[in-house]
């Protein structure tokens, strides 16, 4: 069976010759559910091995109004991902007059990401999808066969042995906003604090019944208070 877990940690893209390096790619990413809805929050750096590929890069992405994509891996697949299902939730709301639900929005990514692995030529890609209907908030992660579980909260990339330790001792049932927040929030920054392909910035998507907005910077400075991590103000 393929180990997830070794892939997010060490996201090795193979190469093309015997004499081509081996990019290690890192990054964290977290989601959880809480009473009214989901935020997902994700740092800002790519990384190649020990080198700052860039400190912008984003790693959430709305779908549409009440869903988003948290993308790890190669930033070449996971771009062809978001282009895909906005695409396919775009021609499938315009077709049928009414919004996909969580669940086969979910069910619609799965099938893409099993359908590709199939093929033995997988998405290198660690993804979360977030989202809120009338059932409320949801967290799906995914492995590289398209097989996905709903959980109330999760994480991925090489910083996500950190965050989920977090993750697990913050997180309770029917959680309020503010607590869903400070948990999230609090098990990125232990990851940017230990992780090496971690870091440079925050970014953090709060969907519930009113969409999806992203918290500004002094919304998250102001909920991780003195833990939150020097990161770049550019």
């Amino acid at each position: 069976m393929f180990n997830f877990n070794n892939f997010r940690s060490n996201t090795n893209i193979a190469p093309m010759s015997n004499n081509m390096p081996e990019y290690k790619h890192g990054t964290t990413t977290v989601a959880v559910r809480y009473k009214d809805g989901v935020i997902a929050c994700a740092d800002n750096r790519a990384s190649m091995g020990y080198m700052v590929a860039s400190p912008r890069a984003k790693k959430i992405h709305i779908l549409n109004k009440n869903h988003g994509l948290t993308i790890a891996g190669l930033v070449a697949d996971a771009q062809y991902l978001i282009k895909l299902m906005r695409a396919e939730i775009n021609l499938y709301e315009f077709e049928s007059k009414r919004p996909m639900t969580s669940t086969m929005i979910a069910n619609l990514l799965g099938r893409i990401l099993y359908g590709q692995y199939r093929s033995f030529f997988p998405f290198y890609v660690g993804l979360i999808l977030v989202g809120y209907d009338e059932e409320g908030g949801h967290v799906f992660s995914y492995d590289p066969s398209g097989a996905l579980t709903d959980d109330p909260y999760t994480s991925t990339g090489s910083g996500s042995i950190f965050a989920l330790g977090v993750l697990e001792a913050m997180y309770k049932d029917d959680m309020s906003e503010e607590e869903a927040k400070k948990t999230a929030l609090t098990a990125l920054s232990s990851a940017i604090k230990r992780d090496i392909a971690t870091g440079d910035g925050i970014d953090a998507l709060l969907i519930n019944k009113d969409g999806a907005r992203f918290l500004t910077k002094e919304e998250i400075k102001e909920i991780l208070g003195d833990k939150m991590p020097p990161i770049r103000e550019d």
